[in-house]
């Protein structure tokens, strides 16, 4: 059985993605397409626009087959974790090929970026002196870089989507994942490119566009069954989700947790913690917020992670702890107690990818009961639904324990 493996976020599913899934299979030439998606929070360092449900939903429609859950905290952490916190996934579905969107998809300088990370042990002394001058660290990265290749090849390292394409690579060489790499080209608008115009806009541009309710162009940018998601959202909560709904909750849990208990939340050192809690009430959006804090060393994307981490108090022992537990263990076949997967949804072939999982000795979840079921952790569980909580904390309708009551979808 060959199987294109897939990291995404589709948030919130359109005709990129649509496209990506396409190409990924024409590619690959396999038969069956297996996605790990984040939740209700991603990478970006915000609450996804819509439920994650939803979104697994248009992604079966779109052309993916099995749709598993990007287990929390991972989901909204740096691009290394959640890199190999999603390949660690699929390597738990035998996944034969990985495809992933990128703006260039030379593969062989994308495996050389990928390799001099992982094996050049100057790196990290370089990439020092560099950040000594006092500029960023995605600069200092991309200069050191430049000076260890021969083919100057640091300046791909500034695109999104190549920056998480590397990630991967780094991380199925260190996970000894045996796949075959189909990097697909994105087209269209850039990643963070804000006007809409037609058939293949950003997923920044669309969200902004529907966020500010400016909704006549968004249906031209996404699948039919994504605008029919979306849509059913909005009739259930009145609106849509995004980080600047979350001020007030911040600024709690920033007061709650004071400038120690802000250094025990991780990627929060010491200093910005004083500046974090210096800087709070004196704004009225979360954008702005963040703004007050960003500098060269702490950049935007960045600095929104935080923040999420902060309300929903990710403290630097959980990562270790999960890292060493969830991660590592969870990819021997011996370890039954963390060697499990998510579903949000799947069709007949994404039953058929699961079948042959379960075989190999990975359990599937498909509804809370089957934690108790297999006798599995139910640690990554409790940190899900206290984050799904927090998710609908902003809107008048809100829905609790809906991880307790929610099965995975089955797509005829």
């Amino acid at each position: 059985m060959n199987i294109v493996g897939i990291v995404a976020e589709y948030n919130p599913f359109h005709k990129g993605h649509e496209y990506h899934l396409k190409k990924a299979k024409e590619n690959s030439n396999c038969d069956y397409v297996a996605v790990v998606m984040s939740g209700n929070f991603v990478q970006r360092g915000e609450p996804a626009l819509i439920d994650k449900f939803k979104r697994a939903e248009s992604a079966i429609y779109g052309g993916a087959d099995l749709v598993i859950e990007l287990p929390m905290p991972f989901s909204c952490q740096n691009a290394e974790l959640f890199a190999k916190a999603a390949l660690t996934e699929l390597k738990k579905l035998n996944i034969t090929h990985l495809s992933f969107g990128c703006e260039n998809n030379n593969l062989e300088l994308l495996k050389e970026a990928a390799l001099i990370q992982i094996n050049n042990k100057n790196l990290k002394h370089i990439i020092k002196e560099e950040l000594a001058k006092g500029i960023s660290y995605p600069k200092a990265l991309t200069n050191a870089i430049n000076s260890i290749s021969d083919n100057e090849i640091g300046h791909i390292i500034n695109s999104p989507n190549n920056v998480l394409g590397i990630e991967y690579i780094k991380s199925s060489i260190n996970l000894k994942g045996n796949w075959d790499f189909t990097p697909v080209k994105r087209i269209g608008k850039n990643h963070n490119d804000i006007d809409l115009s037609g058939k293949y806009d950003s997923a920044t541009a669309i969200r902004k566009s529907i966020i500010d309710g400016s909704n006549k162009l968004y249906s031209s940018s996404i699948t039919e069954k994504s605008s029919e998601m979306i849509k059913k959202f909005y009739c259930e909560y009145n609106g849509f989700n995004s980080i600047n709904r979350y001020l007030n909750y911040i600024y709690y849990k920033i007061l709650d947790l004071g400038t120690n208990g802000l250094n025990d939340i991780y990627e929060v050192s010491e200093g910005l913690n004083n500046k974090i809690y210096s800087n709070i009430f004196k704004y009225n959006t979360t954008d702005d917020f963040i703004m007050s804090l960003k500098s060269k060393r702490y950049t935007y994307s960045k600095l929104r992670r935080i923040l999420l981490n902060i309300l929903l108090n990710i403290r630097k022992s959980d990562i270790k702890d999960f890292m060493s537990t969830d991660l590592e263990s969870s990819l021997s076949t011996n370890n039954s107690h963390n060697n499990f997967i998510k579903v949000l949804a799947f069709n007949d072939k994404g039953r058929s990818i699961l079948k042959q999982s379960k075989d190999s000795g990975t359990y599937t979840i498909n509804k809370f009961s089957d934690y108790k079921k297999y006798n599995l952790s139910l640690d990554i569980f409790n940190l899900t639904n206290k984050s799904t909580n927090i998710y609908y904390l902003p809107f008048t309708n809100k829905t609790t324990n809906d991880e307790y009551i929610q099965n995975a979808i089955y797509v005829k």
